[in-house]
């Protein structure tokens, strides 16, 4: 373990001679089951916050308390040879603003970590376990879960336990579809007491309902839209797919996704009947439904010539009825450093969008691909939970290598046209500049589109275009088909331009699901699987170029 972070730090020193790293993350569980010790869970920190109170943010908490602690026994033993404390040291008083912790006693000797996935932090104990829980009460603030599957929020319940001498509430932050699912299957005194600040609770867990998207009216320029967590980190959540559920009691005719059907991103109304009531698996919404005079439907947007309408529609769902089941939801969150501007993607639970009946992982790679151009991602995390002997059928949901590939590719794509764009838009300026001409020939074939204030195209736009580009294409029911986008087909037009599009990222594995049987790691599998599927890219002349590896419990990244 010692080994993996020293390997893994060296990297961001290398970097460090070019540029500071804004962003570590250190890996407390990276396995979706079944051993019930190492399932998500990351601590993020801004890493000019210098560990200050409150700075750390956990992404998902499976694993948390009991994996901090076992980190921290490389450096102290799991109990300690003291003495028990007095009665007056359970009663710690305040704190100050470098985040030491309310000592237990006035004879304790503050150890700074010189090495290790906690380098540079003060701790105060001389035992693993009370500096664990030192770092849970006093450091990590928010806890940012994707959704709200066991494996990514029992540790979270269970160290619940330990917030009782902090001197505010925890925060967990979420789209509201998993708060509110946390708050009426968990903290129902039920399943666990309710803990939290709401419908008369004790009080220890408030919740910071995030806005899918992102908020724009909060933030300018690469800031736009993300909102603060905790101190120097603000995030901006898209949901995305994790299958379908896995029963449906009550099958009806007439659901709330339809294949083919691609929803518009800007609209979410639907999914907030889906889950913003206690959410529960065969939810659905009746696409014959009537509301305030309007269907409401999946397809949310102006009627346009040719469109069907409201009784053709009516009629054809009445010739055709589909009984598909509902969505289950996660979350992919940027997570930004905000004194450096750097960002990391991570992502919850996800399947791939050719498999999905509501494909939305598209969405959240457009807006990737742009900040990889600018610069500002270069860690990527996200799940591959089975090798590629994984056959579509039982995949729950999730990835194996050939589907995780094919979604690299679009991401590579994407960046591929939106470089094409920036040097596209650059050299039109300077023909401007030298020529004082007006717009070029090439300018007034090519479509107008909206710009934002910083000059960047407006992703509502973009995804507005995205949705009628998908309209036209049928997502094969046989996932390991690849059916190429607009951007993909004008990539490959353009000889010798995918040269390594992402070169710049490491792609970090997680949620590998352990076979518990002999041979090799199934996450070694993962990983071989995903190179031989690079090799064969770059033989093809479409090499992604990123760095691929896989986590442990106790690595460490710097981005």
């Amino acid at each position: 373990m010692k080994d993996v972070h020293r390997h893994h730090a060296s990297v961001g020193r290398r970097r460090s001679t070019v540029e500071v790293p804004g962003l570590q993350v250190i890996c407390l569980g990276s396995g979706g089951g079944p051993s019930e010790d190492n399932v998500t869970g990351f601590l993020v920190r801004s890493m000019a916050s210098n560990w200050e109170k409150g700075s750390v943010l956990a992404v998902d908490a499976g694993s948390h308390l009991a994996s901090i602690t076992r980190i921290l026994q490389q450096d102290f033993p799991l109990v300690s040879s003291l003495p028990a404390p007095g009665p007056d040291s359970d009663h710690e008083s305040s704190g100050s603003n470098d985040g030491g912790e309310r000592s237990s006693s006035p004879e304790a000797t503050v150890r700074v970590l010189e090495k290790g996935p906690f380098a540079g932090l003060a701790l105060p104990h001389e035992s693993a376990r009370a500096n664990a829980v030192h770092v849970v009460r006093e450091h990590v603030s928010t806890y940012l879960i994707t959704h709200p599957h066991l494996d990514h929020l029992c540790g979270f319940a269970i160290n619940t336990a330990a917030f009782h001498n902090t001197s505010r509430p925890k925060r967990l932050a979420a789209l509201p579809f998993t708060v509110n699912a946390i708050k009426a299957h968990i903290f129902n005194d039920i399943i666990w007491p309710n803990l939290t600040d709401e419908d008369n609770g004790v009080g220890l867990v408030t919740f910071q309902r995030l806005t899918e998207g992102g908020n724009p009216a909060l933030g300018e320029g690469s800031s736009r839209g993300f909102i603060e967590v905790c101190n120097g980190l603000a995030v901006k959540g898209f949901k995305i797919s994790h299958g379908k559920c896995a029963s449906n009691p009550h099958p009806q005719p007439e659901l709330q996704v339809r294949r083919n059907s691609i929803p518009n991103p800007a609209s979410s109304h639907i999914h907030q009947q889906l889950y913003s009531t206690p959410h529960t698996p065969g939810d659905v919404v009746k696409l014959g439904h009537v509301e305030g005079g309007r269907r409401a439907s999946m397809i949310s947007q102006p009627s346009q010539p040719g469109t069907p309408t409201l009784y053709q529609q009516q009629q054809q769902q009445q010739q055709q009825p589909e009984i598909i089941q509902p969505v289950v939801d996660s979350t992919a969150f940027f997570i930004r450093a905000d004194r450096t501007g750097k960002e990391i993607l991570m992502f919850g639970d996800v399947e791939p969008d050719s498999l999905s009946l509501l494909p939305r992982t598209h969405y959240v790679w457009s807006e990737a691909a742009t900040k990889i151009v600018n610069g500002l991602l270069t860690g990527v995390f996200i799940e591959c939970s089975y090798s590629d002997t994984q056959d579509d059928k039982v995949l729950f949901g999730h990835l194996a290598p050939r589907h995780l590939i094919q979604e690299l590719q679009n991401l590579a794509d994407l960046v591929v046209e939106k470089k094409r764009e920036t040097s596209s838009a650059v050299g039109r300026k300077r023909k401007r500049t030298n020529t004082s001409l007006g717009p070029t020939p090439d300018e007034n074939r090519r479509p107008s589109r909206t710009r934002t204030g910083n000059g960047h195209h407006n992703s509502h736009n973009n995804h507005i275009d995205e949705i009628a580009l998908q309209n036209r294409l049928r997502i094969d029911s046989d996932a390991s088909k690849y059916i190429p986008s607009r951007v993909s087909i004008a990539a490959a037009e353009t000889a010798g331009s995918y040269e390594s599009p992402l070169k710049d990222v490491k792609i970090i594995v997680i949620h590998v699901k352990d076979s518990m049987a002999d041979g090799p790691l199934v996450q070694q599998s993962i990983l071989e699987e995903l190179k031989e599927h690079e090799v064969r890219l770059a033989k093809e002349g479409r090499g992604l170029g990123c760095m691929f590896a896989v986590c442990n419990p106790g690595d460490s990244f710097t981005f």
